[in-house]
């Protein structure tokens, strides 16, 4: 399996009704629209978007930039929306939600995909290999 077929793989069993790795590849219409990537594929995905649906971007992981077209959005669904969601605002802490995923993962609810596990001190290479995608889930480090 490629690992753009492994992307999202699971998703199905925690009740996802479609996994679409390509905007492009999307029948569409959505309701809500999970947006990473940028580029090409943000106008494309708000295209897909149904009538009041919501396009949440919190990422640019082709590095390309989004070209969108003020005209375009009048185009598409009516009332459609898109949201940004930013975790990198220093003015905003996470501790009540990293509060919570500890809590949910401790009591057997949460069941997150762990593909790698290191020392602290291999931090740069841990970045290196998330930004490079050579990781399939989440990134631990350990201290001590």
């Amino acid at each position: 399996m490629s690992a753009t077929r492994e992307r999202g793989a699971r998703l199905p069993a925690l009740g996802a009704c479609a996994v679409v790795t390509s905007p492009g590849d999307a029948e569409g219409p959505y309701d809500v629209v999970l947006e990473s990537v940028g580029g090409d594929s943000l106008p494309a995905a708000l295209a897909r978007l149904a009538p009041g649906g919501l396009l949440v971007w919190f990422g640019q992981a082709s590095r390309t930039p989004v070209a969108l077209d003020f005209f375009d959005f009048f185009k598409g669904p009516a009332r459609a929306r898109i949201a940004h969601f930013d975790y990198t605002r220093a003015d905003t802490t996470y501790a009540d939600d990293l509060a919570t995923l500890v809590r949910l993962v401790a009591g057997g609810r949460l069941h997150p995909e762990i593909g790698s596990v290191r020392d602290w001190s291999r931090t740069g290479d841990v970045v290196a290999d998330l930004r490079a995608r050579r990781v399939r889930g989440n990134a631990v480090l350990t201290v001590g």
